[in-house]
């Protein structure tokens, strides 16, 4: 009880913050009040991705052959989709919640785990969610933007998403500490190849630019809008979509 306590506080101080003070999204509005903090975790992110992520990438890869990387890959997405489970469920979305669980079932038993990934054969899979869009679902605006060291591009509500789906995860209540720490190794192995596979486009986002700030919020606010809003005319592409899910 004092758990759930604690978490209703969590999300109800900050999400009536949220919507008393800020306004949904406008397209082509990116306000930027928190700019010079901002541009300081940008270059903090970009000096740990020059120095650590973009060389161990490069590595991981080196070192592993594609079949080994994708059971990584698989076996690291299937132990996140009881989080999707938990974010479908407070949506309201049936289907998303049946689709979730039937792919987790099927690639924990005849997956081995989810090392493999079987239930794409039988055509069940569902698109990924996060607690920023059960926020969003819900009406919660998205707030001014924000980077955050070590995770990257954000906003206010998807800032508290993070956190939130870090203390939903069922997953963090049944594993025992070991299974944790291979979760959370295959999760890492995850974002080194997601960073080698993307690594062009990111590349040319944080080192080609001429201002590699503006560059990243503007490619995830529009790519986070276009994702949680796909009725929206403009096209747009979000380099670190991937590595965010």
């Amino acid at each position: 009880m004092k758990l759930v306590t604690k978490l209703a506080l969590f999300l109800i101080v900050p999400l009536s913050f949220l919507s008393a003070c800020s306004s949904s999204f406008q397209l082509g509005n990116y306000d930027d009040p928190y700019e010079n903090v901002n541009r300081k975790s940008h270059e903090i992110n970009k000096a740990i991705d020059k120095k650590v992520l973009r060389p161990s990438s490069k590595i991981y890869v080196r070192a592993l052959g594609k079949k080994p990387r994708s059971a990584i890959a698989n076996f690291s997405e299937n132990w996140g989709l009881p989080k999707d489970f938990v974010n479908y469920t407070l949506q309201g979305d049936l289907r998303n919640v049946s689709k979730t669980s039937g792919q987790f079932l099927i690639n924990s038993t005849i997956g081995l785990a989810g090392i493999f990934d079987p239930s794409e054969k039988f055509g069940i899979s569902a698109r990924g969610t996060d607690f920023g869009e059960t926020l969003h679902r819900w009406g919660v605006s998205e707030g001014d933007y924000v980077e955050i060291i070590f995770l990257g591009p954000s906003t206010e509500r998807d800032m508290v998403g993070k956190v939130a789906d870090l203390l939903l995860n069922p997953v963090g209540f049944v594993l025992n500490p070991w299974q944790s720490r291979l979760v959370t190794t295959t999760n890492v192995g995850n974002v080194l190849g997601n960073r080698a596979a993307l690594g062009s486009t990111i590349d040319s986002v944080l080192y080609d630019s001429a201002d590699s700030y503006a560059q990243t919020k503007l490619a995830y606010l529009q790519g986070r809008r276009f994702r949680l809003n796909p009725e929206i005319s403009e096209i747009y592409s979000d380099p670190y979509e991937e590595m965010n899910d």
